[in-house]
């Protein structure tokens, strides 16, 4: 069989591995029109011939990913992008057998379907919407490009703002996941109350003027051993509420290469988490945010944190920062 027409066993990653070692860079544009996407048909002859996908190709060299999104669109379609409604969705990390290569997506949506012109590596295209994209025979990590997609294309723009964030002190079910849970809304135990008040000393020291919590009770109960919220602005943030257990099981596997998939509860969780925060981050003075573990991984999946745990322990106090024109990082501090 020709190579050229067998798909590639693919592994689609949100974060960089230590052995991901990118022979190239490639951007792919999502442009969409009434929730249905641009697919354009490989033509015979090229690499994984016959497959669908959507726009893009590589970056060229001192080329910026956004410009060479402009370029292969008009390229490959004869359309030209809005390079001023243009949105950066987010960055993966994929390997091929035989080599590594990072993939930008970008996204734009179209009042109106544009006339398609298509170049000789392309033989049809098609609108349609996810999940008829879904039946089609896709170019190798398509799909799973999509489902990170959905997660990530949430609407909104973090202010490029400092801020602290703490997982609530331990529960019952924290300490043995194998309690059947009878009360989504569980109380902090011994533990976990003597881990909130431990806390006092340090964050005394740290420089916020306003807490933003989750209204859960675990979460309350942490605020009010931890904080000495007397003496702060305090608010409470329905969107910073936990996530239910099957969607934390959903949403965790995007860690892995593939067998993922973007469920609505998913999508919508990821959507509340950083619409959230994007509010927060409004506020004129440095905030701390009382939360759940859902939560802090859910703003590390969409930072694209490196070099720090998605997955928190109780009481765990993290400072997330900025990083350069549009990377954050993120420490422990306590």
């Amino acid at each position: 069989m020709n190579i050229l027409t067998t798909p590639y066993q693919v592994e689609v990653y949100r974060i960089r591995s230590k052995d991901f070692s990118p022979q190239v860079e490639v951007v792919a544009s999502y442009i969409r029109h009434k929730e249905k996407y641009l697919l354009l048909h490989r033509a015979e002859g090229t690499a994984q011939e016959h497959t669908w996908g959507v726009p893009g190709g590589k970056v060229e060299e001192k080329e910026s990913p956004r410009s060479a999104v402009m370029r292969e669109v008009v390229e490959e379609t004869g359309f030209q992008l809005n390079k001023n409604l243009l949105n950066q969705v987010g960055t993966l990390y994929i390997r091929y057998p035989h080599m590594d290569f990072v993939y930008h997506m970008f996204s734009q949506e179209v009042e109106d379907r544009p006339d398609i012109f298509l170049s000789n590596e392309h033989q049809d295209y098609c609108w349609l919407s996810m999940g008829e994209a879904f039946n089609l025979p896709l170019i190798s990590g398509a799909k799973e490009a999509f489902h990170h997609f959905l997660a990530l294309e949430v609407g909104t723009v973090l202010p490029r703002k400092s801020f602290y964030f703490v997982r609530h002190g331990e529960t019952d079910v924290n300490a043995n996941p194998h309690i059947k849970r009878v009360n989504y809304d569980l109380p902090l135990n011994q533990k976990g109350r003597e881990q909130a008040l431990s806390l006092r000393n340090l964050v005394q020291n740290l420089p916020f003027k306003k807490v933003i919590c989750s209204p859960i009770q675990r979460a309350q109960e942490t605020k009010n051993l931890a904080l000495d919220t007397a003496n702060l602005d305090c608010h409470d943030d329905e969107r910073f509420s936990e996530c239910c257990a099957e969607v934390w099981t959903n949403m965790v596997m995007l860690e892995e290469g593939s067998g993922y998939q973007v469920c609505n509860a998913v999508q919508k969780f990821l959507s509340r988490v950083l619409h959230g925060l994007a509010s927060s981050l409004k506020e004129e003075d440095p905030v701390f945010i009382v939360a759940h573990g859902g939560i802090h991984w859910a703003i590390c999946y969409h930072m694209n944190i490196e070099n720090h745990p998605w997955k928190i322990g109780n009481c765990e106090i993290v400072h997330f920062e900025p990083h350069g024109e549009s990377e954050w990082k993120a420490r422990i501090v306590s």
